[in-house]
């Protein structure tokens, strides 16, 4: 990077997984209650949980929908176009989307000083496996043990990825972030969901997973939900979920109001469980979820503040404000957003290489720029994250 070049932290890039992301380390007996690789029809596929896996269409992901062809479509899709024209865009897997060194280049050549590294396929997974809570547990260590592999959990200060954590076996998990501890991990990504276990549906900030809160707060760690699949968002009783929550394959009614719900859900039980006032360094990252929920949740806690006097050690908004950072969709309004939240809680997340992202992350530099705030565009675009992940 050019020393005039101010530098950018890119919360939100993605890998794509290859085949043998949950195989390599699979222990021997597990594959058929994990994930196996199959050939059906002609097609690589993944089976998951004994059963053949809808969310990613081509596992191989090759060849790949190139970034940012979806921009016209989140824009309004004025031309009208199905969804599968727009991912009909497709060229041939790029190194950089599998190896750490080529993604270094490709991070010069986008003038970024770091990223965090998050999973594609890997967010797709628990969902089918949530009801052997062994199973997702034995599956998510084979997958962070590849991750370790081919990327690292830190690797030369600029690519940062983040080990998955199903918490529905309190054990494993805690085990999982000592892994990641151990080796540099900065933070830990979830899908924003309930969590099921031997005793049925559990809110992710009931206590019996302190254990593994503590660790992540003690540690100074970053937990980052991030959009993956949760069965629709709870529109089951609405809707036929069909495995994918892009709109041409989901429902509309899913379209309409099923993104929002998921994470807007998740972060109001972290608040309304009191995670917050028992962990009171705990860190909440928001990524891939947008920020249009934020004003009916705040409301929402506004009012549980109100109507359930005493219930909170302090007002609940303001937990919310204090442990909780949002990286909005390119296409949200930043203004608004940060009139939510406070410009500090706002990071920068570009989603590339996906489809529905920004094909060159610096783009977002004119969105920032409308804030006419050189303080606040260097606080998003490169400090706050920075800072989640511990560099300052």
């Amino acid at each position: 990077m050019s020393e005039a070049v101010l530098p950018v932290f890119d919360c939100d890039q993605h890998y794509y997984e290859p085949l043998d992301a949950f195989t390599r380390h699979c222990p021997k007996g597990w594959a058929e209650r994990t994930v196996q690789v199959a050939t059906i029809d002609k097609r690589v596929r993944l089976i998951v949980g004994g059963k053949t896996d809808k969310t990613v269409t081509n596992p191989t992901f090759d060849p790949i929908v190139q970034p940012g062809v979806m921009s016209d479509y989140f824009r309004g899709n004025k031309a009208g176009k199905p969804l599968a024209e727009y991912l009909a865009q497709r060229e041939p897997l790029p190194a950089h989307y599998r190896d750490r060194d080529a993604r270094i280049t490709r991070m010069d050549s986008q003038e970024l000083q770091a990223i965090w590294l998050l999973p594609s396929l890997g967010m797709g997974i628990e969902e089918s496996l949530q009801y052997d809570v062994a199973a997702a547990a034995v599956a998510f260590r084979a997958f962070n043990r590849y991750l370790l592999d081919d990327w690292g959990y830190n690797h030369a200060d600029r690519i940062f990825t983040a080990p998955y954590l199903a918490f529905g076996d309190v054990d494993a998990a805690v085990a999982e972030v000592e892994h990641g501890l151990a080796h540099g991990a900065r933070l830990f990504v979830v899908r924003p969901q309930a969590v099921y276990t031997a005793d049925g549906w559990v809110s992710p900030g009931s206590e019996r997973f302190d254990p593994i809160w503590a660790r992540i707060a003690e540690a100074g760690a970053t937990c980052v939900p991030h959009v993956g699949e949760v069965g629709g968002a709870g529109l089951d009783k609405y809707v036929e979920h069909h495995g994918n929550i892009i709109g041409g394959v989901a429902p509309p009614l899913e379209v309409a109001v099923g993104h929002d719900r998921a994470i807007g859900t998740y972060l109001g039980a972290l608040v309304c469980d009191k995670l917050f006032e028992r962990f009171p360094t705990l860190r909440i990252a928001s990524v891939e979820n947008g920020a249009e929920f934020l004003p009916l949740l705040l409301a929402g806690l506004n009012r549980a503040g109100f109507q359930r006097p005493g219930f909170f050690a302090s007002d609940p908004v303001a937990q919310f404000k204090e442990h909780v950072w949002v990286s909005p969709f390119w296409e949200d309004d930043l203004i608004e957003v940060v009139g939510h939240l406070g410009v500090d809680h706002v990071i920068f997340g570009s989603d590339y290489p996906h489809p529905e992202g920004l094909a060159e992350p610096r783009d977002y530099e004119k969105t920032v720029a409308e804030l006419d705030d050189p303080v606040a565009e260097r606080k998003i675009l490169w400090f706050n994250t920075a800072a989640l992940t511990g560099l300052v």
